[in-house]
């Protein structure tokens, strides 16, 4: 590895600034220091797929799909686009959340992580299909500090910075949300955040570049936002949704339940908690199932990406599952806990520091910077490098929904960096 690559390690590692949280509060004004984000590509580092020569499998991908970029990046790894999409389609498709809402959940969290491609496709999506004039979306970046919005606008604009920075939604915004939206609902909208937060890390790190047709572009002459730091505090977060046993379920409910564990005397709360929300849990399953069992990256990897990811979001039940899981994959004791410090410690190798090191951009900015991209490539393939970014932004939204719902962690299972 080239020394300049392990000097970036270094520096990526010592300016995650984990010792404390450092962002105001999203109900508070949002200013930003200094303006600490990396500069975004300007050339794909994946171009997109060649058009006459594609498999078959990429044709018929792309052919249900509008000519855009992103389509025909993602075409590199469509076992991972057809496992992740329908969640995404429900999402876009969901007609029970005001469309506006839904387009300022997205716009808000893409400029959050500066990922101008997002901001693009959906300030042209808010002014085409929603009527939104460019002033409103413009204010969108501004946040709750522009004025004029109502107390469900700022909810929803807060909702998106909480889970950017807090990995959860906090109880006042919770609070205000589910006054004027259903709970189904109320999660629909979290998901429709976090699944932009994911889109926008894969967004800047593959470098996808504007369609001609977009026109919109991030704000310019606005304080920029903070960078996102580890979540401080154990994870124990208050119950909203509490877990249902088998018995009370519906047969729609049973059914995402998998068939060894309908008849376990104590089903795992993840189950309970979300089979309540069939068609997000359902949507979800087979992007859950792809990166835990179907990514050509080694258990041991998948894990300390995991391990790492959760920690970062203060994802005290996901850390609590996937200790066992990084253990049988070879992780010791003292790994499992560096890996939930604040600096991950010492003694990994170069290739498993690059993995902490993207972990931890992803987890700052939403995008891995260049030389930990660049010494990521000259090991892995360019799919594996879209598992760990999909493996980053899937584990963010799945502890960001077991921590905002207050899912509990059962007993026997370690606390939030820790190790039974």
């Amino acid at each position: 590895m080239q020394k300049s690559i392990l000097v970036s390690l270094a520096l990526a590692f010592g300016s995650l600034g984990l010792s404390a949280c450092t962002h105001t509060p999203a109900s508070q004004t949002i200013s930003a220091e200094t303006d600490g984000f990396s500069p975004r590509v300007t050339e794909p580092r994946l171009p997109p797929v060649d058009p006459n020569n594609l498999t078959q499998q990429q044709a018929e991908m792309l052919a249900a799909r509008a000519d855009f970029n992103i389509y025909k990046t993602l075409a590199h790894h469509v076992d991972l686009y057809d496992n992740w999409s329908p969640l995404g389609r429900m999402l876009l498709n969901n007609t029970a959340v005001d469309l506006r809402h839904r387009e300022m959940a997205m716009l808000r969290m893409g400029w959050l992580c500066q990922a101008e491609y997002e901001w693009a496709q959906h300030a042209r999506i808010a002014h085409d299909n929603v009527g939104m004039t460019p002033d409103e979306i413009r204010d969108i970046a501004i946040g709750v500090e522009a004025g004029g919005w109502s107390e469900l606008d700022r909810a929803v604009l807060n909702m998106a910075d909480e889970l950017r920075y807090d990995g959860r939604v906090s109880d006042a915004t919770w609070q205000v949300l589910t006054s004027h939206y259903t709970e189904p609902q109320t999660v629909g909208l979290m998901y429709t955040a976090l699944q932009y937060q994911l889109v926008s890390m894969a967004l800047n790190s593959l470098g996808i570049q504007l369609d001609p047709e977009l026109e919109f572009r991030l704000p310019t002459g606005l304080p920029m936002p903070p960078l996102a730091d580890m979540v401080e505090g154990d994870g124990d977060y208050p119950v909203r949704v509490e877990a249902l046993p088998v018995s009370e379920m519906s047969p729609q409910m049973v059914a995402l339940v998998p068939e060894r564990l309908r008849e376990a005397d104590s089903l795992p709360n993840y189950y309970g908690v979300l089979a309540q929300f069939p068609e997000y849990f359902s949507a979800q399953g087979g992007f859950a199932r792809f990166l835990l069992g179907q990514t050509d990256l080694t258990p041991r990897e998948r894990e300390i990406l995991i391990l790492r990811t959760t920690a970062l979001n203060g994802g005290a039940y996901e850390w609590a599952h996937h200790v066992s899981r990084g253990e049988r994959a070879g992780l010791s004791e003292a790994e499992i806990l560096a890996l939930g410090s604040e600096a991950a410690g010492s003694g990994w190798t170069e290739t498993e520091s690059l993995l902490i090191a993207a972990a931890n951009d992803l987890r700052r900015e939403a995008f891995i910077t260049d030389e930990v991209y660049a010494g990521l490539k000259a090991i892995y393939s360019d799919q594996q490098i879209v598992e760990m970014i999909y493996l980053v932004g899937g584990y963010s939204m799945f502890s960001s929904v077991m921590n905002t719902l207050g899912t509990q962690i059962e007993p026997g299972y370690p606390a939030l960096r820790a190790v039974n």
